[in-house]
């Protein structure tokens, strides 16, 4: 999959579903596809594969946009939002991010369940043949959420 094709079909997934399901308007930052790492505070990770291919997206958040995030979907105030609401509202908001992007590209990936990582500042990283590709996004207040993404073609025996 070319990755410039594979990069706006993320970024236009991930910005439609903060905008619908959560009133969060992003902005688009950089792109990066060198072996940089990235550090959030909870991330929400899906897989996905088909026949040909497998992968991995990772939507990493600092933790007040995280909260305003989960908030915002719940109709509620971001210091009401407990360690509970918050990991199933980014593992909700991950699936929603890849079903959308997999639409975008005629639903060619059966997609895994989400799980959700929790700990402040931690690393997040993915051991692929692949090469990934980070896009980081920025909210009004400044905020960035990183979404990583890697690709691999699966090899046959």
């Amino acid at each position: 999959m070319d990755e410039r094709y594979l990069c706006q079909k993320i970024a236009e997934a991930v910005k439609s579903v903060f905008n619908m399901m959560a009133g969060i308007s992003l902005e688009e930052k950089e792109v990066i596809t060198s072996k940089e790492e990235i550090r959030g505070d909870i991330t929400g990770i899906i897989g996905f594969s088909n026949e040909q291919t497998k992968g991995s997206m990772a939507i990493s958040f600092p933790i007040k946009l995280a909260k305003k995030t989960v908030a915002n979907m719940l109709v509620s105030d971001p210091e009401s939002i407990t360690e509970d609401d918050l990991i199933d509202g980014i593992g909700e908001i991950a699936n929603m991010v890849i079903g959308d992007f997999n639409n975008r590209i005629e639903n060619i990936f059966t997609i895994s369940l989400p799980s959700v990582v929790t700990g402040k500042n931690h690393l997040v990283s993915f051991f692929h043949d692949g090469s990934p590709v980070i896009i980081s996004f920025s909210d009004k207040e400044g905020n960035l959420l990183y979404v990583l993404t890697t690709l691999e073609k699966i090899k046959r025996r």
